[in-house]
């Protein structure tokens, strides 16, 4: 059994490790409601944008050629951007999503035979992906809660350029969804080519009263608006992500220090039968040393 000070040297280190996790849930709980915020601003905007969108196709814009829904006769090559965090401490978070894209990936490999990249956002992806000697396309570090709608730009005009040249075929993107505020879940979703039923909420042609005046013209609008969309879509996915992420975390952390106070507990429990061992043990020699000398 352990002495007395080892059981108190115990109690004071988890402590000391109940107040880390304290910390990190506090914080994650900041940068969670912080990448709330990002969000809840950054909807009316891309839901505007579908709805223009969408008033655009009604007009019979959408049969017109863009090469960002121009779907290839037999795709082969396929890129994948997959959104994971930098750090850990979050439970199955990252798990999850490396899982998805593994599985998605022995999909389009073994059973349809197609040639699959990963661009890995995250430093967690890329590790396990270096672990296990897979080979990325790119890998970059996820910005996190610094994350801007310019490096959704940058990030979107990137997957572009590779889709419009012919260096890859189609681009998906995985990374975790948020169902509800207490829900999310590991998603892939194609990014490119877009569909035109996957771009924009459906109106029906009865409650379409909108009337625009289109300068230069209804295409080059389209055509316009195409990449934006897609630069938005990326900018809200990242956003999910970083919320994902620190909810998670937020989660763990709370179990860990609710588990770190049921192990003090039990300690102190410990040490408050070894010290009243000691001090029977004490009375009894006492007594048993009073006994002696009678």
């Amino acid at each position: 059994m352990a002495t007395q000070r080892e059981i108190l040297k115990r109690i004071k280190s988890v402590k000391n490790t109940q107040k880390i996790t304290k910390t990190m849930e506090m914080v994650s709980t900041a940068k969670m409601k912080k990448m709330q915020d990002r969000i809840i601003m950054s909807k009316p905007y891309g839901e505007k944008l579908e709805t223009i969108i969408d008033h655009l196709r009604q007009t019979g814009v959408e049969d017109v050629y863009d090469p960002l829904m121009q779907e290839r006769p037999d795709p082969n090559r396929i890129l994948i951007l997959m959104i994971t965090g930098n750090r850990g401490l979050c439970g199955g978070f990252n798990t999850r999503v490396i899982d998805n894209t593994i599985n998605f990936k022995k999909k389009l490999t073994i059973e349809e035979g197609k040639e699959v990249l990963i661009y890995s956002m995250g430093k967690k992806g890329t590790n396990y992906f270096r672990f296990i000697k897979e080979p990325v396309y790119k890998s970059v570090l996820n910005p996190e809660d610094k994350f801007k709608f310019d490096d959704a730009s940058r990030l979107g005009d990137e997957l572009i350029n590779l889709f419009v040249t012919g260096e890859v075929d189609e681009v998906y993107v995985s990374y975790t969804k948020i169902m509800t505020r207490s829900t999310q879940k590991a998603t892939i979703t194609r990014l490119l080519p877009l569909k035109p039923e996957s771009v924009a909420i459906q109106e029906s042609v009865e409650e379409f009263h909108v009337e625009y005046i289109f300068e230069p013209n209804p295409y080059k609008i389209f055509s316009s608006l195409l990449p934006l969309y897609i630069k938005m879509k990326l900018y809200l996915a990242v956003l999910e992500s970083g919320f994902s992420e620190n909810f998670a975390r937020r989660v763990a952390m709370k179990n860990a220090t609710d588990a770190a106070k049921e192990m003090v507990r039990d300690l102190t429990i410990t040490y408050n039968r070894a010290r009243q061992a000691k001090i029977t043990k004490e009375i009894s020699e006492i007594v048993g040393g009073a006994a002696a000398l009678e």
